[in-house]
């Protein structure tokens, strides 16, 4: 039976008001925390954010197990991937045991009052992209097109896309962080230590190791490399001109990605051109930054716009940096954290902005992030809590997510001009799978004008 969760049921909001000490004691020094699991309430207590922002739930296990992955499909409807097995696999040809679910407000609240699972039976689901009538999603040893083809909510079929993939040497390092471009391909983070190679039905094929970056064609038929090196990436976003941004750890926390450009790793040299150049020189006191969002939006007050926040999960933190532009390179300055707790199971793992203008934030909510430092079947690693949340401005109404699967034409062309990049994507992405026929007349372009690809 498909449970409905009752979310943002309690608000609290603290400012920047708690003592120093209660986010640097000593169980934040250590990568196995000593505490007890908080109760969800508790745990939103302990949330210290700037003055006027406040933290709520959104959900909790166990209704979404412990949760990896956040993605928006074009309904405003909230995907989530968990796992119960990581950081193991399941031997292939079982079954395992983790979901991707989906989050929906259906009265138009704000709240998030029914949860369905998509699919099930997946295998450490680290990567997810809402597309058509299903999702496109990395379970191992596969990236897999999973379709809902009857219309009941469930994934009735399920299509090979690429692979097998490497997963092999560290369940932590695969393929992740899916993330679509103004080109139209999906881009993929490769992480730490696997091996692989990816074959595309056109008879591409590239072979990585360890930390990369790379892109797919949708519907299987292509693949290219995009950049060479990092240690071990997990989170990609854009800015508002289509430039890619990563979150590694070992090397930078963020690096804008340009394409066929090397960046350091252990060890590996660079193409004799140099390492790209660095968007920041701090490294927030972390080697396990992840999740990376950048927000350019008019919703949030001015001094957070232009700011790129990342998830720290060593200090259980999340991370801000002012970007300032020089020509055409952002430089990062380091900012008071956007949110800092005294709940040190507090993980962050990913970052989202929702088409409603708030942040949401993945919580793995575990005593252990280190992932080799410490057995993979260390019996401290917790399987029974997680938690998404959601950080919005006091001040600012949250925007109702326009529902761009069922909206027209006009419609569309309208939310390209929103201040909300999720939902400009959303359309622009929507408008590109509608023949020219349609889209063509009600763009009205002057005669001449260049007809878009």
């Amino acid at each position: 039976m498909l449970r409905v969760i009752i979310s943002l049921s309690t608000v609290f909001a603290f400012g920047q008001t708690q003592a120093a000490d209660s986010f640097s004691g000593p169980d934040f020094k250590s990568l196995v925390r000593k505490a007890e699991p908080l109760p969800v309430g508790e745990s939103l207590k302990a949330f210290d954010v700037p003055d006027g922002f406040e933290m709520e739930l959104v959900a909790a296990s166990p209704d979404i197990g412990q949760p990896m992955n956040l993605a928006f499909d074009e309904r405003g409807r909230l995907w989530v991937s968990s796992t119960l097995e990581y950081p193991y696999a399941v031997p292939l040809g079982q079954p395992g045991r983790d979901t991707i679910k989906i989050l929906e407000d259906t009265n138009g609240d704000g709240r998030y009052d029914k949860l369905s699972t998509f699919a099930d039976g997946l295998n450490i689901p680290t990567g997810v992209y809402p597309y058509k009538d299903g999702v496109i999603a990395w379970s191992i040893p596969n990236i897999w097109f999973l379709r809902d083809t009857d219309g009941d909510g469930r994934a009735d079929e399920r299509t090979k896309l690429y692979g097998p993939l490497g997963y092999e040497r560290d369940t932590h390092g695969m393929q992740s962080s899916f993330t679509r471009g103004l080109d139209g391909w999906l881009h993929i983070t490769h992480g730490f230590n696997n091996n692989t190679t990816v074959n595309a039905a056109d008879g591409s094929s590239i072979r990585m190791n360890s930390g990369n970056t790379y892109r797919v064609q949708l519907d299987g038929s292509s693949v290219q490399q995009f950049t060479f090196g990092q240690v071990n990436p997990f989170g990609m976003c854009l800015d508002a001109h289509g430039n890619f941004y990563t979150a590694d750890c070992h090397s930078s926390p963020i690096y804008q990605l340009i394409r066929d450009a090397y960046y350091p790793s252990f060890g590996k040299p660079h193409d004799g051109m140099g390492f790209a150049p660095l968007v920041i020189r701090h490294n927030h006191d972390s080697t396990g930054l992840c999740g990376i969002v950048f927000n350019q939006s008019t919703h949030w007050p001015e001094e957070f716009r232009d700011n790129i926040f990342v998830g720290n999960v060593v200090t259980s933190r999340v991370n801000r940096d002012k970007v300032n532009w020089r020509g055409g390179s952002p430089r990062g300055v380091e900012m008071p954290d956007l949110i800092s707790t005294s709940d040190p199971w507090f993980r962050p793992v990913d970052l989202q902005f929702g088409p409603d203008g708030a942040l949401y934030v993945v919580d793995w909510c575990n005593p252990i992030i280190g992932h080799m430092q410490y057995s993979v079947r260390d019996p401290r690693r917790d399987h029974a809590h997680g938690r998404v949340w959601r950080v919005r401005h006091r001040t600012r109404d949250l925007v109702e997510p326009v529902n761009v699967h069922d909206a027209s034409v006009h419609e569309l062309l309208a939310c390209l001009r929103l201040p909300e990049r999720n939902t400009r994507d959303l359309a622009r992405r929507r408008l590109q799978r509608m023949p020219w026929s349609t889209v063509g007349p009600a763009l009205a372009r002057p005669e001449g004008a260049a007809r878009p690809v």
